[in-house]
């Protein structure tokens, strides 16, 4: 068994079941040599129950409840703590948690949808851990031009997919699909990962 865990948090508006996450996971699960343990926040549940429509709870209150996930499980250390969009958001503010070696975030949102102007680079200042972002080159919520012009903490590594979405789905004409993207996103952190942290099963 390996010695990480890998916590995934799911974005603003779907869970973990279907979509994107649903294909990360499970390549995951296959390729990787870390626990996976998908965090569903406690909101997403009660749509996913309901079927009804809700906004995440209040941001500080994701991040409280994150922590308590951790909390749950005290008797794992060495941490990977993840999330797609808002959960990466929320999972960046879990840096000064002693458990937590390392963050990934999948499609960071930099800023509101198409509103560079209203950034969220504060939420990137005070990580003291490996930080890898993955990021499509077509995402709306952080585009390469602007990224590039900002100063970011060096503790973040961002990685770029030529032509992805902010659900990593490709252009037609490049002739890739998202389940070979998905391949290649878990190949870039296993390469992270092992490179960083010398993960053995």
């Amino acid at each position: 068994m390996s010695k990480f865990s890998f916590y995934m948090a799911h974005g603003a508006g779907l869970g973990h079941s279907g979509g994107f996450l649903d294909k990360f996971g499970v390549t995951f699960c296959r390729t990787q040599k870390m626990n996976y343990l998908p965090l569903t926040f406690e909101y997403m549940s009660e749509i996913e129950a309901s079927g009804k429509r809700r906004p995440p709870t209040r941001f500080p209150q994701l991040v409280d409840e994150f922590r308590n996930k951790l909390d749950q499980n005290a008797s794992l250390n060495s941490l990977v703590v993840a999330g797609k969009s808002m959960g990466g958001r929320v999972a960046s503010q879990l840096s000064s948690d002693e458990r937590v070696a390392a963050i990934v975030c999948l499609g960071f949102p930099f800023y509101q949808q198409g509103k560079p102007e209203k950034h969220r680079l504060s939420f990137l200042h005070e990580i003291n851990k490996p930080c890898l972002i993955i990021q499509g080159t077509r995402d709306a919520f952080g585009k390469p031009e602007w990224v590039k012009q900002q100063t970011l903490n060096p503790n973040i590594k961002v990685h770029w997919f030529e032509g992805a979405d902010h659900d990593f789905n490709m252009l037609k004409s490049l002739n890739k699909n998202q389940s070979q993207v998905i391949e290649e996103i878990n190949d870039v952190i296993k390469s992270w990962v092992d490179l960083d942290f010398n993960i053995e099963a």
